[in-house]
């Protein structure tokens, strides 16, 4: 399990660092998902006060997910934009 949350943070913190240099694969899901973040009463300053993620790098790692069940993993979004292509998931 510390090994997995590890592989977030890294994974959440280069999409960041990427971002600043280049366009990055995702980014429209990255962007919804920080706006999410950005208006929820967990938000402390820019940290979840639920998993003391920084939520920058959090909203930006495609594998992880809302503690507070707000937004998913980018694959289960995909997957069920599929699903559901209609429905906009992600549009803002």
């Amino acid at each position: 399990m510390l090994l997995f949350k590890l592989k977030l943070i890294i994974q959440g913190w280069t999409n960041l660092l990427l971002d600043i240099i280049s366009d990055i694969k995702y980014k429209k899901y990255f962007k919804a998902r920080y706006e999410i973040c950005k208006l929820c009463e967990h938000n402390k300053y820019g940290i979840c006060d639920i998993c003391g993620c920084v939520l920058k790098a959090k909203t930006m790692s495609e594998d992880s997910e809302c503690p507070d069940g707000k937004w998913k993993t980018i694959p289960e979004t995909l997957e069920e934009e599929k699903r559901w292509p209609n429905d906009h998931l992600f549009e803002l």
